[in-house]
């Protein structure tokens, strides 16, 4: 399993935890509402093999301000863990674009743990030069309920922007991401790599960050970065 196939459990994860107590992207729509995504960290420590079985448990946290964090725990077969993650995510009016103050939607006392997995969502520094490396137009595939791209898409324009080699030569430690701004169909999405990240050929540890901007306008759309290490031989 890569980072593509994991960020799509921990999402399928958090949308049946959401539904099963009553804010599901369901009971959102109904009240004119929708989630964002705002800001993500994963964190591996063993890449689970084809075949393996992999248990992920989810929970809220007592929301912050706007601000509703979901953290998670990734366990083998064994019920060992081998990751972790968390998650910020906003309450928006689907009509207004407004934040919602996340106390209005329901009582969370019942629902929350202030147990913590240690992780953070850091936001990502826009600033530097960057290197152009591929560009993706928004297809009809790449989008979700909300006609807005399914956050899991950007990770998959990252990797596929990354050549063959670094994918075969480097193991993926930890992933976080900052979303900036909608994404729709159509958009032409350019990734670009900051040229301060560490160069594999001359570590054997390091950090690349990466941003999407939309071509048309230049809107910074997200950043990303990404720590590696070198695969043992």
């Amino acid at each position: 399993m890569g980072l593509f196939g994991l960020l799509n459990l921990l999402q399928e994860t958090a949308w049946m935890h959401a539904e099963k107590f009553g804010f599901g992207m369901k009971d959102m729509e109904s009240q004119g509402l929708f989630w964002v995504l705002t800001r993500q960290t994963v964190e591996i420590s063993k890449w689970p093999s084809f075949g393996n079985e992999v248990h992920i448990r989810t929970w809220l946290r007592p929301p912050e301000g706007a601000f509703v964090t979901r953290d998670f725990t990734i366990l083998d077969s064994n019920k060992q863990e081998i990751g972790k993650a968390t998650t910020s995510w906003l309450a928006l009016d689907r009509h207004t674009r407004k934040i919602l103050p996340i106390q209005k939607l329901r009582n969370w006392e019942d629902i929350t743990s202030t147990e913590n997995t240690g992780l953070s969502t850091d936001k990502i520094s826009v600033a530097g030069a960057y290197t152009k490396l591929a560009k993706y137009r928004v297809r009809n595939s790449d989008l979700d309920i909300n006609q807005h791209v399914n956050n899991t898409k950007y990770a998959q324009w990252i990797l596929d922007s990354i050549p063959y080699s670094l994918h075969k030569g480097l193991r993926l430690k930890s992933y976080t991401v900052n979303f900036l701004a909608e994404t729709h169909l159509g958009d032409e999405v350019q990734i670009d790599r900051a040229e301060n990240s560490c160069d594999p050929e001359t570590t054997n540890q390091g950090a690349s960050t990466y941003r999407g901007i939309c071509v048309e306008d230049q809107r910074i759309l997200f950043t990303a970065k990404m720590n590696w290490e070198k695969q043992h031989e």
